[in-house]
Formats: structure tokens, sequence, C-alpha cells
């Protein structure tokens, strides 16, 4: 089959790629849409943990063609999303329920063998079966959907509190209707590129800010009677962390969400926490949400035709990874099949 397998940073080399044989709790799936994440681009430049040579995507959606012995009703044919995080079950962690924190986590993409290829093995507990008729490429948000769910609990939104959502990515734009359907008042979105600052606007948003205007700090500030009850941090660089700070009222709460570089750090005044009395927290992976996505995707709850993903090729992987990134485009997906 081919696949892109990537080596070490800034290497990311199309071969053929042979399938081992399939274990008994192993699933053939035959990739059909899987979405290019940020985490990708980080791994691509060796600023994210994976475990080369290794086959990178877990943001993907197939078809099953072939299985193992022990396949508990999933059968041939069958359209699945794949939750590519896999959890040990035994750590301390894990015997807690906080499988996110697993001492022994793997995931395919980042640690196994993933979905930018054209086949790839799945372990049986971590797929999701799809309606029939239900769009692979609204499929494979639920992955990224399903760590928005994790962000909105860490979040714990009251109906009516006000909300601001730094930055209108694919991360962003979901957390926006997340927000909506668990009841935020008014939502703001900060955002430099006017076209996502539209399409913010488009899904819900009652604002949309654009983060360059050196009157931005004001201007939250009446919007929200003098600062933001949430703030969801979507960027992942110090700079949206800090603004995150600022912004937030005081007994307000901070959920940084982006996925930032290993030299990126907090700006945290300690005088300013104190008197302020911030809750900040992180939001890493998807415990016990994939079902929640799953679910929220194909009872049309989220909206993802507006994020409007560019589909392309397999061969086209690495001219995107390598290139400066295109800040108009909220999502790519790739078509290996």
């Amino acid at each position: 089959m081919l696949a892109a397998i990537f080596k070490e940073p800034y290497s990311l080399e199309m071969n053929d790629y042979p399938l081992s044989k399939l274990e008994k709790k192993d699933l053939l799936i035959k990739v059909e849409v899987c979405g290019l994440c940020g985490t990708d681009f980080h791994i691509y430049k060796g600023e994210s943990y994976s475990k080369p040579p290794v086959i990178p995507g877990h943001e993907f959606v197939g078809i099953v063609v072939d299985k193992g012995i022990e396949t508990n009703g999933i059968n041939i044919g069958d359209r699945v999303a794949i939750d590519p995080n896999i959890y040990c079950g035994e750590c301390k962690y894990c015997r807690t329920g906080k499988i996110n924190y697993c001492e022994n986590l793997r995931a395919l993409g980042v640690s196994m063998n993933g979905g930018f290829a054209e086949y790839s093995i799945v372990p049986l507990s971590q797929v999701h079966l799809l309606p029939k008729d239900f769009s692979f490429n609204s499929a494979a948000f639920s992955e990224p959907l399903s760590c928005c769910v994790r962000g909105m609990d860490q979040a714990s939104i009251k109906y009516g509190e006000n909300l601001v959502i730094l930055g209108s990515g694919t991360i962003g734009l979901l957390m926006l209707q997340l927000a909506k359907i668990s009841g935020a008042g008014k939502i703001i979105v900060i955002e430099p590129v006017v076209e996502k600052r539209s399409i913010a606007l488009q899904l819900g948003a009652d604002y949309a800010l654009d983060s360059n205007s050196p009157e931005l700090l004001n201007q939250v500030a009446d919007l929200t009677s003098g600062g933001a009850d949430v703030v969801i941090e979507c960027v992942g660089k110090s700079s949206a962390a800090d603004l995150a700070v600022k912004i937030t009222k005081k007994g307000g709460r901070v959920v940084v969400f982006g996925l930032s570089e290993k030299s990126d750090y907090l700006n945290l005044n300690l005088q300013e926490l104190f008197l302020k009395e911030l809750t900040i927290k992180g939001s890493f992976l998807n415990p016990f949400t994939f079902s929640r996505a799953v679910d929220l995707l194909i009872n049309n709850k989220i909206s993802v035709e507006k994020l409007n993903p560019v589909v392309t090729k397999l061969n086209d992987l690495e001219k995107i990874l390598s290139q400066p990134r295109n800040l108009t485009v909220i999502k790519y997906q790739i078509t290996p099949n």
C-alpha cells in the first residue's frame, strides 16, 4: 500500500509499505479521509512527540475491509471513525478513570501507524460505527471534536456566561458551536484572519474581533462588562495564553487548549492570579468523549460544512507540511484512496 512515512523532522517519505498480519482483535481499514491536524505540523517539525519511523495521521475514517477473529459485531463493509488514543487500562491513572494521563498511552498516527496511508490496521476497541449514508468528510471531524468536547467539559460553562474564544481555526469553530448548545450567553471570537472571523459570525458568534486591533482589550472589556467569565485559548502560542489571562474577569476560568511549541510559556503575574482568583486548566486528549462527538455530528448538532475543508491527495501531504501555513485554510483533508 502507499503510505506517508515520517522518518525524522522535515522528512516524510511516500513509499510502498507492507501490511502486517492481523491479530485476532484487529481490523483492516481502507482509509477514506484523514484530517491534517496542527499536531501533525508540530510532529513534522520535531516540535511534538512521535515515534518514527511511523505513518502519521490520527483524524481518520474509513471502511472495514478485513478483520481478525474477534470482531464484537463489526463487519466487513462497515463505515467507522477511529479514536487514535489507546489506553492501557492498568496503570494508576487508568484505574481511577483518568485515562488521558495513561502511563502507557499509545496513539495511532503518533507512536503507531495511522491514517496517512491507503490502509490502516486498527484495534477493534478504537472503532466507532457510522451510519451508512453519513459523509466521510464530516465524520473525519470526530477526533478533533472529541478533544473539543473535553475542552468544554474543562470550561464548565454555565447558562448565560460570557465566553471568549481565541482563534477560529478548526478547534475554535468547533468550540464555538459547542458553546452555543452548552448555553453560553455572549460569545466573542478573537481572530486575525478576516475570512475566519466571517465564518465565526456565520456559525453564531455574537462578535468577531481582530486580534491585531490596538483597541482589543478595551473592546473585550466593553462587551463583557469588565472581563469574560470563561476564555478558551485555541491558538497554541504564549501571546494567546497571556491574552486569555488578561481578559478574564475576577473569579473567571481559562482553558489553555492549543498545542504550543515546547519553548512557549505562560507569563503569569502571581499577584494578578491571587487578586483575580483565576482558575486555569489545560485540556489533554479525549477521555470518554469520542462517542459523544460522533453522536453530535450524526445528529447534526455540529456543522462542519462551513469549515470548507480543502480535500487533496496523499502525494500532496509533504508539500502542505513543508510550506508556510496558509492561514485562510481552516482544515486540510487527505484522501489516500
